[in-house]
């Protein structure tokens, strides 16, 4: 009965943790999405409403859930504490926030960090520009990772459960 127990625990802890790897493959592509969508709006207040650059980022953030809402308010809270940090010190903090919290990856956050200097400084049709040419680069970023998720996901998933099955099989 013990043994039934034990092999029970291996097998749903090894497939536990396989499902949370592919379940951080899932956070990339979500966050990537909405970070696409906060910039679209963030384009939409800076285009059409000429919205000050932290109350635009605080209703982009109010409109979007979790990790990527809190890279928003982040911003926008450091530039108003400190406006004469400027943009891209807000953007920075935002950024380092979103690393310590969030599923992107590096290259992910490079492609953020080069929008960071355009933020404030330039035209509105320049900024505009610049929010566009980002979305297209994390939208790309988004295929490739669906396209990993697809394969790497699955793969995480079964090989938990396997692993768990084999430990069990090896032990007894």
């Amino acid at each position: 009965m013990i043994k039934l127990l034990g092999g029970v625990l291996i097998i749903t802890t090894s497939g536990y943790l396989g499902l949370m790897v592919a379940r951080g493959y899932r956070a990339r592509i979500e966050q990537l999405r909405h970070l696409n969508t906060g910039l679209k709006m963030l384009e939409t207040e800076i285009k059409y409403t000429a919205t000050p650059l932290p109350l635009a980022l605080i209703r982009v953030g109010n409109q979007l859930p979790g990790v990527i809402a809190h890279f928003f308010h982040t911003v926008a809270g450091v530039l108003k504490a400190d406006a004469a940090a400027g943009a891209l010190a807000a953007w920075e903090r935002g950024l380092e926030e979103l690393r310590a919290r969030g599923a992107l990856e590096a290259e992910d956050l490079e492609i953020l960090r080069a929008l960071g200097p355009m933020l404030g400084r330039s035209g509105v049709s320049d900024q505009v520009k610049n929010l566009e040419m980002t979305r297209q680069l994390l939208g790309q970023q988004q295929l490739a990772a669906l396209e990993i998720n697809n394969r790497q996901g699955r793969m995480w998933q079964t090989l938990g459960f396997l692993l768990g099955v084999t430990l069990v099989l090896l032990l007894y």
